[in-house]
C-alpha cells in the first residue's frame, strides 16, 4: 500500500484484500492489511509492561535533546511488523521489569533491522536472565558473551557507585543508580565479545554495558536507564548515544 505524500507519522488506513481460488472460485480468504506512515528517524519502543509504567523516563530524555520521535507500546499492540520496525534509521528500547526473556519473540525483527543498518539502543536489567542470553542473536548481533548460569545475573551493585565507564565516546565519572525506580538493587554482567567495546561497569569493575560499530551500531545497557542518575544524566546519555548513532 502506498503512503500518500501529505501524511503524518502514524496515519493509518486499512485495507481489505480477499483472494479467490481460480480453481474453486468458492474457496476463498480475506485478510486486512494496514498501512501506516513513518516521517521520523528514531522509534520509541516500550516493553516495561507498565510494571512500572517507566516511558516518562525515556520521553524526558529524547525530548531533552530535541529528537522528533515515534512511540510504539508493545503492552497495548505486541505484534511489531518487521517492515514498520525497519522504517526507522534509531530504536531505543527499554524493557523495565519484563521477565523472562522480553527480546526473544522479536529478536526477527531486530535482527531485520540491524541487517538493514539500524542503530539499536537496548536498556534492562533482566534481558538476557538464564538462556534469554544464549541466542545466536544476543551472541552475533548483540555481542554478548553468556553462559546461561548465575555467574553474571542478578549481581548485587551499590546505589552510591552506581556505574562508571566511557559512557558511550568519553569519559565520565560514576553515575549513582536509583534502585527504588524498579525496586531492584542489582543488574547483570555481560561479556562483549568481536569487536564490542565495553562501556560502563559497576561498582565491581564488572561489564555491565557495551557498544557496537559496524555495518550497524548497538549501544546495550545491562541496566535500566531509567535509575541511571537524574535527569540530566540520562539526558547527557542520549546525547552521546545518539552522537554515536551519527544522528
Amino acid at each position: 500500500m502506498a503512503v500518500p505524500a501529505g501524511a503524518n507519522d502514524g496515519d493509518s488506513s486499512t485495507s481489505n484484500v480477499t483472494a479467490t481460488s481460480v480453481g474453486s472460485p468458492s474457496v476463498s480468504g480475506t485478510v486486512s492489511v494496514k498501512t501506516v506512515a513513518v516521517t521520523k528517524d528514531t522509534l520509541l519502543v516500550d516493553e516495561d509492561v507498565n510494571n512500572p509504567n517507566v516511558q516518562s523516563y525515556y520521553l524526558d530524555a529524547l525530548t531533552a535533546n530535541g529528537i522528533d520521535f515515534s512511540t510504539w507500546d508493545l503492552a497495548t499492540d505486541p505484534t511489531l511488523p518487521i517492515g514498520f520496525l525497519n522504517a526507522y534509521k534509531n530504536v531505543y528500547w527499554f524493557t523495565g521489569n519484563s521477565y523472562p526473556g522480553p527480546i526473544l519473540k522479536y529478536e526477527a525483527q531486530l535482527t531485520s533491522f540491524l541487517d538493514g543498518g539500524g542503530h539499536l539502543f537496548m536498556s534492562g536489567q533482566d534481558i538476557l536472565d538464564q538462556a534469554a542470553g544464549t541466542t545466536a542473536f544476543v551472541h552475533d548481533y548483540l555481542h554478548i558473551t553468556w553462559d546461561g548460569t548465575e555467574t553474571q545475573n542478578d549481581k548485587a551493585t551499590t546505589a552510591v557507585h552506581g556505574v562508571a565507564g566511557n559512557a558511550v565516546t568519553n569519559g565520565i565519572g560514576a553515575i549513582p543508580l536509583d534502585h527504588s525506580v524498579l525496586n531492584a538493587a542489582f543488574e547483570d554482567r555481560i561479556t562483549p565479545n568481536g569487536a564490542a567495546t565495553p562501556a560502563f561497569t559497576d561498582d565491581t569493575s564488572a561489564t555491565d554495558a557495551l557498544t557496537f560499530s559496524g555495518t550497524y551500531k548497538v549501544v546495550f545497557l545491562a541496566f535500566p536507564m531509567e535509575a541511571y542518575g537524574a535527569a540530566a544524566d540520562k539526558s547527557e546519555l542520549v546525547r552521546r548515544v545518539q552522537a554515536f548513532f551519527g544522528s
